[in-house]
């Protein structure tokens, strides 16, 4: 491992739990500052084959010689952690709501990749709610870019708006009543979504947040169950569009509405899109929305 200014070079990722551990310990001043550019690279990560059947086994994707499209952003999560675990990043990292993501694949990976990871994160925005950070994720295969990812976090700022988080994310534009137009014609699947659901995902991606295990480790950070992970929801809807997701290039946005408690009934639906593309989204029995997103074919690169 060495660090040259704010690049950190690792030989391979930092295991998740240690950086869920430092995450949970770290101390941060009390007055907040501008994120300076914080980078971690890995020169060659290849997927372990035991978590990637794992993944295929709790997201239903088939095992067809190739990474599901969200895999990836398994493999960097342990980076990504690394990024805002830096002592020059100015939030904590616990309580940080991931709000946002958008995926581009530029070619299909095979399931034995060597790849190498670049992330980095670099300056903020206000919002209502707080404070909004990207964190970039790009991957490169002999020197070729073939994925990559922007994954937006909230952190919200005493004094900030008190609307819920599961409310629509700053920026977005259409309204619940065009969102319903929109799918108005889909055939909607119902999905049984078990209690363990959390802890299966969590023994996948080594995601072990407990607000994600149970209901007793979930009732101190303020809900009454333990919640699905974001990347679960997305992860199974594009297992269930099929070979929509199975293009070479993609293109996958997202947006995390409000939590899945676990357990939890809900309805999963999609709608062809006017040049091409799905848009999706999964809503709770009563109506309420978890996450809502489109899969568009193409991917520009990130500027």
């Amino acid at each position: 491992m060495s660090a040259s200014s704010h690049v950190l070079e690792l030989s391979e990722p930092v295991p998740l739990t240690m950086e869920l551990l430092r995450a949970a310990v770290a101390l941060r001043p009390a007055r907040h500052g501008e994120v300076p550019r914080l980078e971690v690279r890995v020169r060659h990560l290849s997927p372990d084959p035991r978590q990637l059947a794992r993944y295929r086994e709790v997201c239903d994707f088939p095992a067809d010689g190739y990474l599901p499209l969200t895999f990836p952003q398994v493999m960097a999560t342990s980076l990504h952690l690394s990024v805002l675990n830096r002592p020059e990043f100015p939030y904590r990292l616990l309580g940080m709501i991931h709000v946002r993501n958008q995926i581009r694949q530029y070619r299909r990976l095979a399931e034995n990749a060597s790849l190498s990871v670049h992330v980095w994160v670099e300056g903020q925005r206000e919002v209502r709610q707080g404070i909004e950070v990207d964190l970039h994720t790009r991957m490169e295969q002999d020197g070729v870019p073939v994925w990559s990812a922007v994954t937006t976090m909230l952190r919200r700022l005493r004094g900030a708006d008190k609307r819920r988080h599961e409310e629509r994310p700053a920026g977005a534009t259409s309204t619940a009543t065009e969102e319903d137009v929109l799918f108005a014609h889909s055939r909607p699947a119902r999905w049984s979504v078990s209690e363990d659901t959390g802890r299966r995902y969590a023994r996948a991606s080594g995601d072990y947040n407990p607000i994600h295990l149970n209901a007793l480790t979930a009732i101190p950070f303020g809900f009454p169950r333990a919640i699905a992970h974001g990347m679960w929801t997305v992860g199974r809807c594009v297992a269930e569009m099929g070979e929509a997701a199975e293009a070479s290039a993609l293109t996958l946005s997202s947006e995390f509405r409000r939590p899945l408690l676990l357990p939890s009934r809900v309805v999963f639906q999609t709608t062809a899109l006017k040049g091409g593309g799905v848009a999706y989204r999964v809503k709770s029995e009563d109506g309420q929305p978890h996450v809502i997103g489109r899969l568009s074919p193409g991917a520009e690169a990130e500027s």
